[in-house]
């Protein structure tokens, strides 16, 4: 049954698209939701009245059964014996659509209990009919079911087409295919037939389009509804959005009157008022003129300019608030004309700027401030855009240059320099906007007093608040005087190299020379203290112990020592260490160090562990610079500890840098003794009775620093001291 019912609901879903597409009228889903509810509630209706109507004739004829009436004994005897069974089986009919009606089956296709309604009353009388040998042409049934449906349930037309077409096309199909006809009638004829046929064929075609008519109309009246919901809906959204835009705007809004009054007022410019509701502004403000603003006439000065403009923009005021306060706002307003032009009310909006005024006005405090700071420093500072165009400078760029603030602002160099030396610093600028790094260089600047002096530039760019490059900030440094005294030290340097040196050297010379010829000597018989060694000089001889003579070479070997420590830590302070840059491998420089350090590890009873590995990658540097520092570091550990002293070198690959150490289980150092050991001429406690400058581990750091590396140590007291220092590992390209 269920099967049969969904092929019959597909069938006439078929021909119901048909029909909507053939007469034009797309219906929208949410109008046949409405539809099919209709036709769902009037259907249960429909049924009830079909129930009781079909009781009412078995009551009937129920009552001609008990007592006959004069009315009914012209219908056949064929029929009075069969009529009960007939609307039996209506009755059952009509109940099996009820129960239908109720179930979800009947919510979702309730054009199936439509046509099981119709069809309970008029195709079942003719199923019964086909059953018993004979046609029955019910007309009464027929215009009373079709009228019913079309007055009880005037929607769907199609689907009373489809209904009364049932009736017809069996009635006509089946009963001619059978030879069936209707049981004989008393004063029966033809032509009643043929116009009740006639009658029949209009009662339906006018049924079909009454309820057409009401299905479009209902239709149109269900959009109209609901488009006008919607508009209702757009209006409410639009109006509920404004209203919020209006009720929670951080700006103030407004209407006022030409002549002072506020219309309206939202709570953002009550709050800026210092009121707490929007109505107090609105009953409070009746002379805007006077009440609002310190300055009465800025409110002739609003109405003039709205008038001149149209509107106005940043019109900036000051006010007094609820409490007597004062504070900035500024105001956006326009006219609201009539249709003849005349105004009507200002609207706009009011923001308050205090903050913005106090924070412009700190700016210019700390602007000031600067440019007073700037003023302060002796040494001529500037500032230009990306373009070049100076942007701002200091006293001492003035008074170098020669020319004033207001004429060196929004020149470039070309305005003030030749065009060869002014394309040298473009291009310099040109570079650091491109490196975006700290520039430094040394160049002539020709100042105000014609003398070419020697200065150095340091620079650097300057981002704006965005984050887009806003140009440089540049500092000259005058390094004429430094240049003199560099000149002088280098003349001091060479004096001492001539005039102290050379002396030293030579007593050296001779007091080793004499000492080399055996001119000191021990007599025998003669204690170390009587030894004696004669020295020629214009035939006289004088008596020298030649411990003595020894005492005197090492003395002047420490003195020739000091003075060419304090040269080189001198030359390498003003030109810095000179390198003889070479692909090098540092186990190489290692094995010469430990190899001439052998003699001073032996008499100490040092162990030495050389762990660098021979596979290091090469290092591009000054293998006697290298040698240095490893020496200076092993020396300084053997000099600094106690003998039987263990000492390990190590090489490690870190990145781009070979990580090398020097380390021993010596007595170690103090925090702070660690942060000085690399300072000019700093001396360890253990050290103070030397004659050393402590010069080693100073040039020890010159020397790594020239390589492009650092040094560093780590000790800690009574465990020991490790020296480190890293060194960029030669690149082929």
């Amino acid at each position: 049954m269920a099967t049969i019912l969904k092929t019959v609901q597909k069938s006439l879903r078929k021909v119901f698209f048909a029909t909507n597409v053939l007469t034009g009228s797309p219906r929208t889903a949410e109008y046949n939701a409405w539809r099919n509810h209709f036709l769902w509630q009037r259907l249960y209706l429909g049924l009830w009245i079909a129930i009781i109507l079909v009781l009412s004739f078995t009551c009937l004829n129920i009552y001609d059964f008990l007592f006959p009436l004069k009315e009914l004994t012209k219908i056949p005897k064929e029929l009075q014996s069969l009529v009960f069974v007939l609307f039996g089986a209506m009755i059952a009919g009509l109940l099996t659509c009820l129960l239908v009606h109720r179930t979800r089956f009947g919510r979702h296709y309730p054009e199936v209990v439509f046509l099981g309604l119709s069809w309970s009353i008029t195709l079942v009388e003719q199923v019964w009919a086909t059953f018993n040998g004979f046609a029955i042409p019910d007309f009464v049934a027929w215009f009373l079911m079709f009228l019913s449906q079309a007055i009880l349930i005037p929607v769907r037309w199609t689907l009373h087409l489809v209904a009364q077409l049932g009736v017809l096309i069996y009635y006509f199909s089946v009963n001619t295919a059978l030879g069936l006809k209707p049981p004989p009638l008393e004063n029966q004829k033809p032509i009643d037939n043929v116009t009740m046929m006639l009658a029949l064929f209009w009662f339906c075609f006018i049924c079909d389009l009454g309820v057409y008519l009401y299905d479009r109309l209902q239709r149109s009246e269900f959009s109209a509804k609901r488009a006008l919901e919607e508009a209702y809906q757009k209006l409410r959204t639009t109006e509920a959005k404004y209203r919020s835009i209006f009720e929670n705007a951080v700006e103030g809004i407004f209407q006022s009157t030409p002549d002072g009054r506020y219309i309206t007022a939202n709570p953002a410019l009550a709050k800026i008022y210092g009121y707490s509701l929007p109505q107090e502004v609105t009953e409070n403000f009746t002379d805007i003129e006077h009440q609002l603003y310190v300055d009465p006439n800025r409110r002739s000065e609003f109405i003039r300019q709205v008038e001149e403009k149209g509107n106005i923009s940043e019109f900036e005021s000051q006010i007094y608030r609820r409490d007597g306060s004062i504070v900035w706002i500024s105001e956006k307003a326009y006219a609201v004309r009539d249709e003849s032009g005349n105004i009507l009310y200002y609207e706009g909006l009011i923001e308050d700027i205090t903050k913005r005024k106090q924070a412009e006005e700190a700016l210019q405090e700390q602007l000031d401030f600067l440019q007073v700071l700037m003023n302060t420093i002796p040494t001529p500072v500037y500032y230009k855009n990306y373009q070049g165009i100076y942007m701002g400078c200091n006293k001492a760029f003035e008074e170098s240059l020669g020319f004033s603030k207001e004429q060196i602002l929004g020149k470039t160099v070309y305005d003030f320099l030749s065009k060869d030396i002014a394309d040298k610093y473009h291009q310099a600028d040109l570079v650091l906007f491109e490196q975006q790094e700290i520039q430094t260089y040394e160049s002539h600047l020709v100042y105000k007093d014609g003398v070419q002096h020697d200065v150095i530039f340091y620079k650097a760019i300057f981002s704006k608040a965005d984050g887009t490059l806003g140009g440089l900030v540049g500092v000259i440094l005058d390094i004429s005087q430094r240049k003199r005294t560099e000149e002088a030290l280098r003349v001091f340097l060479h004096a001492v190299s001539h005039d102290l040196r050379n002396p030293v050297l030579g007593t050296l010379m001779v007091l080793k020379n004499l000492l080399n010829k055996g001119l000191g000597t021990r007599d025998k018989g003669l204690g170390e203290e009587s030894s004696q060694s004669l020295i020629a000089n214009h035939q006289s001889l004088i008596p020298v112990p030649r411990s003595i003579l020894e005492r005197m070479v090492q003395s002047s070997d420490r003195q020739l020592s000091l003075i060419n420590s304090l040269m080189e830590a001198h030359s390498s302070e003003v030109q810095g260490i000179l390198l003889q840059r070479q692909p090098v491998q540092l186990s190489a420089v290692v094995e010469a160090a430990i190899a001439d350090l052998e003699a001073i590890l032996q008499e100490n009873q040092d162990t030495l562990t050389n762990q660098v590995a021979t596979d290091l990658p090469p290092i591009y540097g000054d293998p006697t610079q290298l040698w240095r520092v490893y020496t200076n570091l092993i020396v300084n550990a053997i000099k600094h500890n106690p003998p039987e002293l263990e000492i390990i070198l190590n090489a490690t690959l870190e990145g781009d840098r070979i990580y090398c150490t020097v380390s021993d289980n010596g007595v170690g150092m103090t925090q702070q003794q660690c942060e000085r050991l690399f300072d000019l001429y700093f001396r360890g406690e253990s050290d103070r009775n030397s004659l050393s400058l402590g010069l080693g581990l100073y040039m020890c750091r010159q020397i790594i620093t020239a390589h492009g590396g650092e040094i560093g140590v780590k000790s800690t007291q009574g465990a020991g001291t490790t020296f480190w220092f890293t060194l960029p590992f030669y690149r082929q390209d």
